[in-house]
């Protein structure tokens, strides 16, 4: 039985990178304008103040966050999880003693993590048309744009956007756009050193045709996309990182990645896109201390394997909610937000700038990862605010990917996004 609820979200088509719009288009905005009564009126002022002084500080730390080359020891983590009891989806199931104003922004001398991000890493060419052609139709290209692409590759320039380190992990072929996408990498400045160029295939090439409502069709070859093994990445380069990201790949390749980065001490996520029911990633499921999934997966998962995304027993879910935002489910509970109200151009890539904002939130807060991931779910507050706003963020782009930085999170998020937090605790 799945511990699911709430309406689904949208059905639109994705692949490796996430095709959903992780933002809202209604509900958030209709809260935010609601009025305070009289008696609450100092309290929701003091909150604003708190946030603007947030902002501040945050604009003073983040030259030296994003300098720091060197990530600093963790502190001790735990799961947590205690709390008030009550049903889900009631006032009396929302924990009192949640943080009303979150701290959203990095801590002084807050530690950059360093992430390996293994899986696909392709060439994308978007194609903008007015409408989808019949069959036997055309249609004139509104728009074309070529540039980098993949799941692994997108979630490694987000996360240095953030101010994290990033080291890729995938193939290419030995063409030019696989010169075109290692450069690109590297411009962006991921380390690009451990890609496997397969001379015998070409690099994955993925045409994204969107209409003017935002609809998406895909064609694409698979190439040398999975040429890669987890032999080939160097074990020193895995045991310098504080934590793997896995993308869509060979199951045997991500459970073997994921039990070395177990033994290297380093935390584990996985993204394993729309095919997760359909191939057999159950060791990498079983290694991962985070799932990202949109709900469509997280339904596909819930009725394929043993595994309940919606009430997990052992590990983090992120679960994707098209324009219902997204919520994250641990064994203690959960922590839900509506997203951000955005006028969406390409939705391409928002579940890797959901995945790479999540990441970089979390990873720099040692309670939260330093004993492996909180099962807390007050501990995901700051991540899933911003994940959504990357999400958000994303959408306003053509491509799969877009500048998340800092400032333009801050911007998409508004004064007191947390006032949009639906906290639920339970023991």
């Amino acid at each position: 039985m799945s511990g699911r609820d709430g309406p689904a979200g949208d059905d639109a088509p994705d692949g490796d990178a996430d095709r959903r719009d992780p933002r809202v288009a209604d509900g958030g905005a209709d809260d935010a304008d609601d009025a305070p009564a009289d008696g609450e009126a100092d309290e929701n002022k003091e909150g604003v103040d708190d946030w603007d002084e947030t902002v501040a500080e945050w604009d003073r730390e983040l030259d030296e966050w994003e300098g720091d080359d060197a990530p600093a020891d963790g502190g001790e983590g735990g799961d947590g999880g205690a709390g008030t009891d009550g049903g889900a989806g009631t006032d009396d199931a929302v924990d009192p003693e949640v943080d009303a104003d979150p701290d959203l922004g990095p801590e002084e001398g807050a530690r950059v993590p360093k992430v390996v991000s293994a899986g696909h890493i392709n060439w994308d060419v978007t194609i903008h048309v007015d409408s989808l052609p019949e069959p036997d139709g055309e249609t004139r290209i509104e728009r074309l744009e070529q540039s980098g692409g993949g799941s692994a590759a997108n979630v490694a320039v987000g996360l240095v956007d953030l101010g994290g380190q990033s080291v890729v992990y995938g193939s290419v072929g030995g063409d030019e756009s696989g010169a075109l996408a290692l450069r690109e990498l590297s411009k962006a400045g991921v380390d690009p050193g451990q890609v496997l160029v397969d001379a015998a295939e070409p690099t994955s090439v993925k045409y994204v045709v969107v209409d003017g409502s935002g609809e998406l069709l895909m064609l694409a070859n698979d190439g040398a996309n999975e040429s890669f093994s987890a032999a080939g990445l160097d074990r020193d380069t895995l045991a310098a990182a504080d934590h793997l990201h896995l993308t869509g790949q060979q199951p045997e390749t991500a459970a073997a990645l994921a039990t070395a980065a177990a033994e290297a001490g380093a935390t584990r996520s996985f993204d394993p896109g729309r095919r997760v029911a359909d191939r057999e990633f159950d060791a990498a499921l079983a290694a991962s201390d985070v799932l990202f999934l949109n709900d469509r997966e997280a339904d596909a998962l819930d009725a394929e394997t043993d595994v309940d995304p919606w009430e997990p027993d052992d590990r983090v879910v992120a679960i994707k909610l098209g324009g219902e935002g997204a919520t994250v489910r641990t064994p203690h509970g959960s922590v839900s937000h509506p997203g951000f109200d955005v006028d969406p151009v390409d939705t391409t890539g928002a579940g890797d700038a959901f995945a790479a904002g999540f990441l970089a939130a979390a990873l720099r807060e040692p309670e939260i990862t330093g004993d492996g991931f909180s099962h807390d779910p007050r501990d995901y507050q700051v991540p899933i605010l911003v994940a959504n706003a990357c999400g958000a963020v994303a959408t306003e782009s053509v491509t799969a990917r877009t500048d998340l930085s800092w400032e333009r999170v801050r911007e998409t998020m508004g004064e007191s996004p947390e006032t949009d937090l639906l906290i639920e605790v339970r023991a």
